[in-house]
């Protein structure tokens, strides 16, 4: 049996509980979070064994095969090295931290301890299986031709209530930014995995506090980063706008091209496309002559990566990669 702990119980750590416990030979033994209403919630709703208010209780006594760390940004540093260095491989939640010498330390702590570090990045799962590992596969297969720009549009109209600024991901201090620090991690990273490349040549990026006007908080975030291969990434991000919420992926090769809308539905929003005698045409997609992933979440890729003891998609190295093209966007804008 795989053993999970998860460190911080809000909305976050509920989705992380349900997704472990849905896998075979999975089990989330113990909770913590300083909560203790949410506490016991989660523990008769779930039927978790174990509970701590405190989470040194759960780290020191428990024998887990991984703990989970979903609490406010600014404490991610100190837990996963806490964590690590009692012997427990480490998934952590985005941003992976709040500076780049905060998630050297981490990854270091890792290899000290001979520990896997692994930071959340769940879309490609939770929100785009199977058709973004579809788009992959036709890549990887020489599909497109040579790749040289992805746009990708994660445009909100409300994530927050405008009159209401309790939450910490509102406070600069515990959430490090606003919507470029909180889905930056998620759509930089489906950029640069696309491109298999996270190696940055040049970021130039603005971010403005938008409708939300607090200070310290981009509400709304606009991008590019060049990558090494030459590959450039377009991003335009909002947790809120007066504009129609959008999701959108469009992948520019010098022998095909390709739009995902996930947010048109499951079926039918990839699209393919080539120009043939100066006529652009759909082309179908074969889907039996593609491989993509079986994992049907993020939690079993972790699960099976610790297991197998092979390399993750989202390794600590590739989500530092993510959070320094982060911090020379904020210093561009």
């Amino acid at each position: 049996m795989f053993k999970v702990g998860i460190i911080g119980i809000g909305y976050i750590g509920n989705v992380h509980i349900e997704k472990f416990a849905s896998i075979d030979d999975v089990c989330v033994e113990a909770i913590s979070d300083i909560n203790l209403v949410r506490l016991r919630k989660a523990k008769q709703k779930f039927n978790i064994n174990t509970t701590y208010f405190d989470h040194r209780g759960l780290l020191e006594k428990e024998a887990l095969d991984l703990v989970v760390i979903c609490v406010a940004n600014h404490l991610h540093r100190n837990l996963t090295i806490e964590a690590l260095d009692l012997g427990h491989n480490v998934l952590c939640e985005k941003p992976m931290a709040l500076t780049l010498d905060d998630a050297r330390a981490m990854i270091e702590a890792s290899k000290r301890n001979k520990k896997s570090l692994l930071i959340v990045n769940n879309f490609k799962w939770d929100f785009l299986n199977p058709l973004i590992f579809q788009m992959k596969s036709l890549i990887d297969s020489g599909w497109f031709g040579r790749i040289y720009h992805i746009r990708l549009n994660r445009i909100r109209s409300k994530t927050f209530p405008l009159n209401d600024h309790s939450r910490w991901n509102l406070d600069s201090k515990q959430s490090g930014g606003g919507v470029l620090i909180d889905l930056g991690p998620h759509i930089i990273d489906l950029g640069m995995w696309l491109a298999s490349d996270y190696k940055v040549s040049a970021v130039f990026g603005t971010a403005d506090k938008g409708l939300l006007k607090l200070d310290n908080i981009d509400d709304f975030a606009s991008g590019i980063i060049k990558l090494r291969s030459g590959i450039a990434l377009q991003i335009d991000l909002s947790w809120s706008s007066h504009h129609k919420p959008s999701w959108k992926i469009d992948l520019f090769g010098d022998k095909g091209g390709a739009s995902l809308r996930p947010d048109e539905g499951d079926q039918g929003n990839l699209k393919l496309f080539r120009l043939e005698n100066n006529e652009l045409k759909n082309k179908k997609l074969d889907e039996n002559s593609l491989s993509f992933s079986h994992e049907k979440s993020l939690q079993q890729h972790v699960v099976e990566c610790i297991q197998q003891n092979v390399a993750s998609d989202c390794s600590a190295e590739n989500a530092y990669a993510v959070l320094e093209s982060i911090f020379r966007w904020y210093k561009s804008a």
